[in-house]
């Protein structure tokens, strides 16, 4: 067969496959598909069809070669076939930053911020790798301001009921989202604010009020506590376990003594403090506009109530019988009466903690801690002339001790009802 026929056959070949090609790049498919994937597609497409249009013009001006018609088609395939390889040679070497190109995009898109981004390439491709260093750096730098925000965001909720929904984020929980926990309770009061505020200026009242519950934090926070919500000149701090709450209670307690024994001249700091534990249950409550974290329960009720009994006893640290059971370990406590207030139905024996006080104090108590205890049960069970003497005693051995010297005030006005002042007094 003449050679001509071949280059008729192969020149409908190129013509199909440009048409084709011409078909793809400036049809609706283009629009749908090739534009999705410029470079490496439609830009192939060009240079296929541009090569295709070269061989048609190679085969149109042969006649003008002085070479036999045979070595002309070879020369001609080699040229189409060489063309073709320098064509996807080009396109590997020109089309090899975009690979790094969407590899990095990739990283960035799912939050990698700490990239090399670096590419050779045309201009195109320096200004692409610019820009993508800029977005990197916005990405750190909103990083850093959504760090810094969000350390401030938790500062303004109790993060530490967090542990108790498996791990949650604060944006995860919902209003309503609840779960149910023992927790030792400690609640902390400063009782003369109100009187400092007479004798001090505003400013100068607040930043007494803000050292002492930042005190108090401070050290509910070392023993592994966390505080669920200051009121007013009050904390109440949440705890896993009573031997932390202990302990955080009774140097707050020794802490503050030794504040007010420094601050010479300004007026004494006056506190109390209360342990309880129990059943509460943990959640969000509030509304969509404000939430907050807290504990709810019985316990945590009757912690602040406890407090309260401090400013009668005159005492520092209070805990229920149910606590200090819980409490392991040596620790020096007193019992100091049972206790019924008048919405609820059961009564409940409180404790007193003489590891608030410092060696020496904590000593003049237990001298007469066994009379103390004693004289307690029987004034309960109204054995008012029995108490009376054991509570003298106490008071004999420690002048100091204000509980014992109100239960014999108690003791005597008791017996004043039952048989005359005067025959207590004279007999």
């Amino acid at each position: 067969m003449n050679i001509d026929v071949y280059i008729v056959f192969y020149s409908v070949v190129v013509i199909v496959f440009f048409a084709i090609m011409f078909v793809l790049a400036f049809s609706k498919f283009n629009d749908r598909v090739l534009k999705k994937s410029y470079l490496d597609g439609k830009i192939y497409i060009y240079l296929v069809m541009i090569s295709a249009i070269f061989y048609l013009l190679t085969i149109f001006f042969n006649k003008n070669l002085n070479v036999s018609e045979n070595i002309a088609y070879l020369i001609y395939a080699g040229v189409f076939v060489a063309y073709a390889i320098s064509i996807m040679l080009t396109l590997f070497v020109l089309l090899r930053p975009l690979k790094v190109l969407e590899e990095d995009s990739k990283k960035l898109a799912i939050g990698r911020k700490n990239l090399n981004i670096d590419f050779e390439g045309s201009i195109e491709f320096d200004s692409i790798a610019d820009s993508l260093k800029k977005v990197q750096k916005n990405y750190r730098d909103n990083d850093r301001k959504l760090n810094k925000k969000d350390v401030v965001y938790q500062s303004f909720f109790a993060s530490g009921y967090l542990k108790y929904f498996d791990g949650k984020k604060i944006e995860e929980l919902e209003v309503g989202d609840t779960v149910q926990s023992k927790v030792c309770t400690m609640f902390c009061d400063m009782r003369n604010s109100f009187f400092s505020s007479e004798t001090l200026a505003l400013q100068d009242n607040f930043m007494v009020v803000n050292e002492f519950l930042g005190l108090v934090s401070k050290i509910v926070k070392k023993n592994g506590g966390f505080v669920d919500r200051f009121v007013g000149d009050g904390v109440i701090a949440i705890f896993d376990n009573e031997n932390s709450a202990l302990k955080s209670a009774n140097q707050i307690a020794k802490q503050l003594d030794y504040k007010n024994l420094v601050s010479i001249g300004k007026e004494k700091i006056k506190y109390g403090l209360s342990l309880t534990n129990g059943m509460a249950v943990i959640g969000v409550v509030g509304d969509k506009y404000q939430k907050q974290l807290t504990a709810i329960g019985d316990s945590i009720n009757l912690c602040s109530r406890i407090e309260e009994l401090n400013k009668i006893f005159g005492t520092r640290v209070l805990m229920t019988k149910t606590f200090m059971s819980a409490v392991g370990g040596e620790n020096s406590v007193r019992y100091v009466g049972t206790i019924q207030f008048d919405d609820m139905t059961s009564k409940i024996p409180i404790f007193e903690s003489l590891d608030a006080y410092s060696d020496a104090t904590k000593l003049e108590y237990q001298k007469s801690l066994q009379e103390f205890e004693t004289a307690v049960r029987l004034y309960e069970k109204n054995e008012f002339e029995k108490a009376r003497e054991l509570f003298s005693v106490c008071v004999k051995k420690n002048n100091g001790d204000f509980l014992s010297k109100l239960y014999l005030t108690k003791t005597l006005e008791q017996l004043t009802k039952i048989i005359g002042y005067e025959d207590i007094t004279n007999g």
